[in-house]
C-alpha cells in the first residue's frame, strides 16, 4: 500500500502531536514516537473488523465535550468521528477485578493495527471507551504501551494507587507491566499506542 486515506493522515498527525506532550512520561513520549515514526509509512493488509459492541453507541457522548473545541482534542474528536465507519472493534472479555457490566460497558478502536482503519502489525494505534463508573480488569501484554487521556479517570499499575494523570496526561506501561483503568461519573476516553514488534 504507497497511500493511506485522508481521514487516517490526519488522525495519525492529529495523535502524534498529543503524544508529545510533556505532561506524558518520558518513557510514553519516547515509544509513541517510535510507534509514529513507523507509522510514516503506510502498510495495510485490508483486514477489518467491523463487529460493533453495545459501548460504541457512547463514543458520540464521550466525544460531544471538546468537540467543538478550537484545541487538539477537538480536533482530534473531530478526526475521529470521520474516522468511525473504518475503525476496527474489539473488547475484551476476561482478566481480574473487573466491574461486574465490564464486558457491555467497555469498547476498543483500532486506527492502526490489526483490523482497524490501516490495518497492520508492528505498531498499534487505538483508543479505548468506557461507560461511567466502570473499572476494567487487571491485565498486562508484552507490547510497550502509551496513553493519553481525553476525559477524565483513573490508571492502576503493579497493583499500586489509583491516579488521575489529568486531561492531557497519560501513562507509559514498560513490557508485561500490570495495570488496569477506571471512569468516574463520565465516559472514559483514552488513546493508546503500542509497539507491537521491536528491533531488538
Amino acid at each position: 500500500m504507497n497511500r493511506r486515506p485522508e481521514n487516517v493522515t490526519a488522525f495519525i498527525a492529529i495523535a502524534e502531536t498529543l503524544f508529545r506532550s510533556e505532561k506524558l512520561p518520558e518513557a510514553g513520549r519516547i515509544v509513541a514516537a517510535r510507534v509514529f515514526e513507523r507509522l510514516q509509512t503506510p502498510s495495510d493488509d485490508g483486514a477489518r473488523h467491523h463487529t460493533r459492541y453495545p459501548a460504541c453507541d457512547w463514543l458520540d457522548a464521550a466525544l460531544a465535550p471538546f468537540i467543538d473545541e478550537d484545541t487538539g482534542f477537538g480536533a482530534a474528536a473531530r478526526a475521529l468521528k470521520a474516522l468511525e465507519p473504518d475503525l476496527g472493534w474489539s473488547r475484551r472479555s476476561s482478566g481480574e477485578n473487573g466491574s461486574e457490566n465490564y464486558i457491555d460497558a467497555h469498547v476498543h478502536g483500532m486506527i492502526c493495527g490489526p483490523g482497524g482503519a490501516e490495518s497492520r502489525y508492528d505498531v498499534q494505534l487505538g483508543f479505548s471507551l468506557m461507560l461511567p463508573h466502570v473499572r476494567y480488569p487487571d491485565h498486562s501484554h508484552p507490547p510497550e504501551e502509551a496513553y493519553v487521556l481525553f476525559t477524565p479517570g483513573e490508571f492502576r499499575q503493579n497493583g499500586g494507587a489509583w491516579f488521575d494523570p489529568g486531561i492531557g496526561g497519560g501513562i507509559h506501561n514498560v513490557r508485561n507491566n500490570p495495570h488496569a483503568m477506571r471512569s468516574g461519573a463520565v465516559p472514559f476516553l483514552a488513546m493508546w499506542t503500542l509497539l507491537t514488534k521491536t528491533d531488538d
